[in-house]
């Protein structure tokens, strides 16, 4: 059942033991909107806690590990964030598949997998619907719940120079401003400073990228063994499938990162003249018109094959 805000909030003032769950891989996004709700609701008196994620960054970490649940505690209400369909759950939250009882979103591929759902795609950032239902709850903006916002919001628009950053997006950043926090400090931290392994991998992106349909497709391959090489980690990894979209003349910039079991995730970022959630969709993925990604079983080789196939098909469609 489809909610609004308003909907959201009354399903939450009446909710309590709530546990609230982040995807797979979780982002700035995911872990910000579970952070702010957690601290917002506990702010007004309810019983709250974020399901441990097992693949949580260091970078992400501290606005959700402080709220896992204690040993025993049993939810009566689900709450997903972030989250645009039930296989992106992590493998800590599969009991909750099918029993989620609010899911906030601004993924447009989401299917509605809750009992109500709020999912707004003209969002930027899963952040700003939070940051809305956080003030229709009546929570207080402290500076701990505005810099879980900030980040979720900076990160899902790229630092607000995404195409999907708007007027709303500014107006949340600046509310979350006014509570004290650094955003220059925060965004410094989140998108100039590089680890070692971080600068390596993105070394290793320009050096190998691949080039199709005279300049307009490119490719990078991330193996598993240039991953370990460098010492790289999840939070290394994060967001390097921007690097792609860079180049002068790329509208699809693809990114392929094998993971240590074999698998395969796909990256698609595009320029404002393809659709990044059509070419993903071609192979079992989904997202955002500027941001997709896909799962594959097989190897690295069949792999980008397959999303190859899929973005050449999409770009000849839309020229």
């Amino acid at each position: 059942m489809t909610v609004d805000i308003a909907g959201a909030a009354a399903a939450l003032l009446a909710a309590d033991d709530i546990l609230i769950l982040t995807h797979r891989r979780p982002d700035g996004d995911t872990t910000g909107c579970a952070g702010a709700l957690c601290r917002g609701l506990r702010q007004i008196g309810k019983t709250a806690y974020i399901m441990e994620n097992p693949e949580i960054t260091r970078r992400y970490a501290p606005m959700i590990v402080p709220c896992r649940p204690p040993e025993g505690f049993v939810p009566r209400y689900i709450v997903s964030t972030d989250i645009a369909e039930e296989k992106l759950f992590p493998d800590t939250a599969a009991p909750y598949k099918g029993k989620v009882d609010l899911v906030i979103d601004h993924h447009g591929s989401n299917p509605g997998f809750g009992k109500k759902d709020l999912i707004r795609p003209d969002a930027g950032a899963c952040a700003e619907v939070l940051y809305d239902l956080l003030m229709a709850l009546g929570v207080q903006l402290t500076r701990e719940i505005a810099e879980c916002i900030y980040v979720g919001v900076s990160t899902d628009t790229g630092c607000f120079k995404y195409s999907n950053t708007t007027a709303h997006t500014h107006a949340v950043a600046a509310a979350c401003l006014t509570t004290g926090i650094d955003g220059g400090e925060i965004n410094r931290a989140l998108f100039e400073t590089k680890t070692m392994p971080r600068f390596q991998m993105e070394r290793i992106v320009f050096d190998t990228m691949a080039f199709y349909e005279d300049g307009a497709i490119a490719v990078a391959l991330l193996w598993r063994a240039d991953i370990d090489r460098t010492g790289a980690d999840m939070d290394d990894l994060d967001s390097i499938a921007s690097l792609t979209r860079q180049v002068e003349g790329v509208q699809i910039g693809i990114t392929l990162t094998e993971n240590k079991d074999g698998t395969v995730k796909v990256s698609v970022r595009t320029t404002k003249e393809m659709d990044a959630a059509a070419i993903c969709k071609k192979v079992g993925g989904g997202g955002h018109i500027r941001a997709a990604g896909a799962s594959f079983d097989c190897g690295m080789q069949e792999a980008c094959e397959a999303i190859l196939a899929a973005a050449r098909e999409q770009y000849h469609a839309a020229r």
